[in-house]
C-alpha cells in the first residue's frame, strides 16, 4: 500500500467522521495553545523586565563617564520625595535622577529615549511572535495526527455495526425469497383475505431489509421512465390497508420521471411508511404531486429535534430503526433531488424537488449514456 493510499484511509470518510475529528483537533489544540500562551505571555514579560533592568545599568554606567550621546540629558529641580538611582518611566522614556556634587536643589535626569526602548520590546515580541506561531504550526499538526488516532476506535465501531448489519440484510433476504414464493404458490390456489394480510406483512419486511442496503453498499443506478404516480397510488393501497383508521387525501398529476424506478419506489416507500406510521389516533395523510415536486403531510406530535431527523439511527419514539428518512435523504442526493422537512400546527411536511442539484457524478456520467 502507497503512502498516498494510507493517507486516504485516515481521511474522514463522513459528516460524522468531519465533526468527530474537528471537535477533537479543537481540544487537543485549543487546550495546549491557552497553556502555551499563558507561558509565553510570563516569557515576554520576563524579558521586559530583563531588558529594563539592562537599560538601568547602561543608564548608572553611562553617569560615570557621560561618554556619548545616545542617552538624553536633563536638569531638574529635586523634590521631598524624590529618589535617586531608581528606575522610571515617563512620556519621554525611562531615566534615573542622579545627585549632583555640591547642588541640593537640582539633579541630573538621564533618559533613555521612548523610541528606542519601543523598538527593543518590538523585537522582544517579534522574536517570541515567531516561535509561538512555529509551536502553533507543530501542535496543530500533533493535535490532527492525535484527532485521527482517537476516532479509530469510532470508526471500527462503526465498520463492526455495518458488517452486522451487511449480516442482517442477507439472512433476512433468504426467508423472504422463501416466502414470497411459497405465497404466490398459495395465491395461485386461493383467493383469501389472510393471504393478502400476509403478503402486506412480508412487504412490510421486504421493506425493512432493502432499507439496510444503501448502509452498506454504494447504490447500483440505472435509468428509465417512471410514472411516478402510479408508483404512488401501489404504495398508498398497500399502507392504507394496513392503517384503515387514517384519512388519506391525494392529489396527484401525471408526472413522468427519467430516474432509478428501484430508487425513487424506496423514497416514496419510505416517505409513505413514515407518514402512516408516526401519526396520530385518527389522522390523516394527505399526498399531493405536480410538476416539479412531491408533497407528503401528515398529522404529527411535535418534534423535538426537525434539523436531526435525516440523520442516521436518530429517531424520536420507539417506532422503527432511525433509517427511513436517513435513506430517503442519500438516494435523493444520489439523485439530484433536493428534500425538505418542516412541522408546523401539528403537521409534518415533507417535500421532494425533482431538480436544482446535479446528483452525484456516476449518475450524471449515467444519464449522459
Amino acid at each position: 500500500m502507497s503512502l498516498i493510499e494510507k493517507l486516504k484511509k485516515l481521511l474522514p470518510k463522513n459528516r460524522y467522521e468531519r465533526e468527530a475529528i474537528l471537535k477533537s483537533f479543537l481540544i487537543f489544540f485549543l487546550t495546549v495553545e491557552l497553556l502555551v500562551g499563558v507561558i509565553f505571555v510570563l516569557l515576554i514579560r520576563i524579558e521586559i523586565d530583563h531588558l529594563k533592568h539592562n537599560v538601568f545599568l547602561e543608564l548608572v554606567n553611562y553617569s560615570y563617564t557621560f561618554k556619548g550621546e545616545e542617552f538624553g540629558i536633563e536638569v531638574v529641580e529635586i523634590k521631598k520625595d524624590t529618589q535617586f538611582y531608581v528606575l522610571k518611566e515617563d512620556e519621554e522614556g525611562l531615566y534615573i535622577l542622579i545627585p549632583v556634587p555640591g547642588v541640593e536643589t537640582d539633579a541630573l535626569k538621564i533618559i533613555y529615549p521612548r523610541e528606542r526602548f519601543a523598538k527593543d520590546v518590538r523585537n522582544i515580541l517579534l522574536q517570541y511572535g515567531l516561535l509561538f506561531l512555529l509551536f502553533s504550526a507543530l501542535n496543530a499538526l500533533v493535535s490532527l495526527a492525535l484527532a485521527l488516532y482517537a476516532i479509530r476506535p469510532l470508526r471500527r465501531a462503526v465498520e463492526l455495526i455495518s458488517d452486522i448489519t451487511k449480516d442482517i440484510a442477507h439472512d433476512m433476504n433468504t426467508p423472504l425469497t422463501s416466502l414470497l414464493i411459497n405465497l404466490k404458490i398459495l395465491k395461485s390456489r386461493y383467493n383469501d383475505e389472510v393471504l393478502d394480510r400476509m403478503q402486506m406483512a412480508i412487504n412490510q419486511l421486504k421493506y425493512l431489509s432493502e432499507n439496510l442496503t444503501p448502509l452498506t453498499k454504494e447504490v447500483s443506478l440505472s435509468t428509465e421512465e417512471v410514472n411516478l404516480a402510479k408508483l404512488i397510488k401501489e404504495t398508498l393501497r398497500d399502507f392504507s390497508s394496513i392503517y384503515p383508521d387514517i384519512k388519506l387525501y391525494t392529489e396527484l398529476k401525471e408526472v413522468k420521471l427519467q430516474a432509478d424506478r428501484r430508487v425513487l419506489k424506496r423514497i416514496v416507500d419510505n416517505l409513505v411508511s413514515n407518514a402512516f406510521r408516526h401519526n396520530v389516533k385518527e389522522g390523516w395523510v394527505r399526498v399531493s404531486l405536480k410538476d416539479g415536486q412531491l408533497v407528503i403531510e401528515n398529522t404529527s406530535r411535535p418534534l423535538k429535534n426537525i434539523d436531526r431527523i435525516f440523520e442516521r439511527f436518530y429517531r424520536e419514539s420507539q417506532r422503527g430503526m432511525g433509517l427511513g428518512l436517513s435513506v430517503v435523504k442519500r438516494l435523493a442526493d444520489e439523485m439530484g433531488w433536493e428534500v425538505k422537512a418542516e412541522q408546523r400546527d401539528g403537521v409534518f411536511r415533507i417535500k421532494i424537488l425533482f431538480h436544482g442539484r446535479k446528483g452525484s457524478d456516476r449518475y450524471r456520467r449515467l444519464l449522459k449514456g
